[in-house]
């Protein structure tokens, strides 16, 4: 009993001692972004918005990342748009529900590495109000001050039962596919006192 109890309390603070050890990094205002792009039947298009909010919970070696428990960002649904497209920004916010889901939140949680291939990282992306699991292949780098997590994954449409758009009638037919691109510029966050 006493050994187990040893054992118990060996683990307990190799827990404590791991957990203490990560640290709080917060996504940099305006310097980031998302990107969600497809095709249709007469073009590409494409969405963005570097309104990005939240943080992320890591160790980094140098400007090695040893580990990464979890990556939190907020987006206001009603900045994906396309500057360029006021149409499209229209009919894209229609089809992602955003009058009715104000916030696109993307949840992830550790990451593996598949041989020497990218880094990939599981999540899960609440948008149009449903939630749909996701695993984000991303690469890290250091620059000066700032960690900088870009990825990329991609889904669908009808993986937020949602029909893929259409414009003009039907002339023009989106189709299914979605590519979600991020780029994230995390700092270490600061204590405020």
């Amino acid at each position: 009993m006493k050994t187990l109890r040893t054992i118990f309390s060996a683990l307990f603070l190799l827990a404590v001692v791991h957990v203490s050890a990560q640290e709080k990094y917060e996504i940099v205002d305006g310097a980031g972004y998302l990107v969600l792009s497809g095709k249709s039947n007469t073009s590409s298009w494409i969405l963005k918005s570097n309104q990005l909010k939240g943080d992320a919970q890591m160790i980094m070696n140098g400007d090695i990342l040893q580990h990464l428990s979890r990556v939190i960002v907020n987006i206001d649904a009603n900045t994906i748009a396309n500057p360029e497209n006021k149409r499209m920004t229209k009919k894209a916010q229609s089809t992602l529900l955003t009058d009715d889901n104000p916030v696109v939140t993307f949840f992830a949680y550790g990451f593996s590495k598949v041989n020497e291939g990218p880094l990939e990282m599981h999540g899960n992306l609440y948008m149009a109000g449903k939630n749909v699991d996701l695993i984000f292949k991303f690469t890290t780098r250091m620059q000066e001050d700032v960690v900088w997590i870009v990825g990329e994954a991609n889904t669908k449409f009808s993986d937020f039962g949602l029909e893929a758009p259409t414009d003009f009638g039907g002339a023009v037919q989106c189709k299914d596919e979605i590519k979600i691109e991020v780029q994230l510029p995390l700092t270490k966050a600061t204590d405020i006192r």
